[in-house]
């Protein structure tokens, strides 16, 4: 099995170097390949746990989320990984239920296993008392929340503004009463994306204030498909003449009630919602859709991390906001 010492010398750099290099430092460009092509060469594996004991690491990164099963989840899972595994770092995963009692003992079970980071996939209210999170002594990056822990990283999305862009769109089309189906609001992300459909109700009245005749009607649900054909049945009742739906699960439950009262879409009503399918699977229907930008979440949750786990000096919390992507919206 190669070693270390054998990389340096068929690379003809110094032991230092090929240190430096593993541990992702930067060096010169032209010593960088030499190193990288003879580790290629000779198969070189490191030793990560030798190297861990030396630079007391485990080179392991922690992920806590509840909602590993949607597709969001999983693209998000995905873009971590990929970062973390081409910096030699491993994914330690641990999903969870609402429950206070089991929040904190998935952090104890993540922070026994010696991990240099923890990634927070956040969403509902009650992390606003998880105190665990302010004691955590390792790097800490939240996604999806920005209250997390004072010395936590955040890593956000726009959705008020995108929403915002959605609903102004409709506004500007002649649509006087627009429905609008929202998750649970003890969630922040469905909380954002309500009050940008209200600032921009809000905005079109202000701005005619001769004419404040558009009207949100709002139906919240519970992310089902179920809850979202109830909540479009009931908002097309009210004489809606557009409809956002701000989750993808219950936006077809919302195509399952258009079909069965044979509304179609582009034709009888405007129709938008958020969408996790990549643009080439989007469907072919005259709608708008919200696209989160989910792997690139991931992969900046990641680089962030590693980034954090190589400083050695205190750093100011960042909270960095994404913006999402708008297909349809012409």
């Amino acid at each position: 099995m190669a070693s270390i010492r054998d990389v340096a010398k068929l690379a003809g750099v110094s032991l230092g170097s090929v240190s430096r290099y593993l541990n992702g430092q930067q060096l010169k460009p032209a010593n960088m390949e030499k190193i990288a092509q003879a580790i290629k060469e000779l198969d070189y594996k490191e030793n990560i746990i030798a190297k861990g004991l030396k630079n007391n690491r485990s080179f392991s990164i922690g992920l806590l989320m509840n909602s590993i099963s949607s597709r969001f989840g999983s693209e998000v899972v995905s873009g971590i990984e990929k970062v973390a595994e081409e910096n030699g770092y491993s994914l330690l995963l641990s999903g969870f239920s609402a429950e206070n009692k089991q929040i904190d003992e998935k952090i104890d079970y993540l922070m026994k296993h010696s991990i240099d980071g923890l990634i927070v996939f956040l969403s509902e209210e009650e992390w606003i008392d998880l105190k665990k999170l302010e004691r955590i002594q390792v790097p800490l990056v939240s996604l999806n929340y920005p209250g997390t822990a004072q010395h936590a990283d955040a890593i956000l999305v726009n959705d008020r503004q995108s929403v915002r862009e959605v609903i102004a769109h409709y506004i500007q089309q002649g649509h006087k009463k627009i429905g609008y189906l929202s998750a649970p609001q003890d969630d922040y992300p469905a909380k954002e994306r309500l009050l940008g459909a209200r600032e921009a109700i809000e905005t079109a009245v202000a701005c005619d204030p001769e004419n404040p005749q558009v009207i949100l009607e709002t139906y919240e649900g519970d992310y089902t498909r179920k809850s979202g054909f109830l909540g479009t049945e009931q908002l097309l009742k009210r004489g809606v003449t557009a409809l956002f739906v701000s989750n993808y699960n219950m936006s077809i439950g919302a195509l399952e009630c258009f079909n069965q009262a044979g509304i179609v879409i582009g034709k009888d009503i405007a129709f938008g919602h958020y969408d996790y399918l990549a643009q080439g699977e989007q469907s072919i229907l005259p709608q708008i859709t919200i696209n989160p930008p989910t792997e690139k979440i991931g992969e900046t949750a990641a680089t962030i991390m590693l980034e954090r786990i190589k400083q050695t000096e205190p750093h100011e919390k960042k909270n960095l906001l994404m913006n999402n992507q708008i297909l349809g919206l012409d």
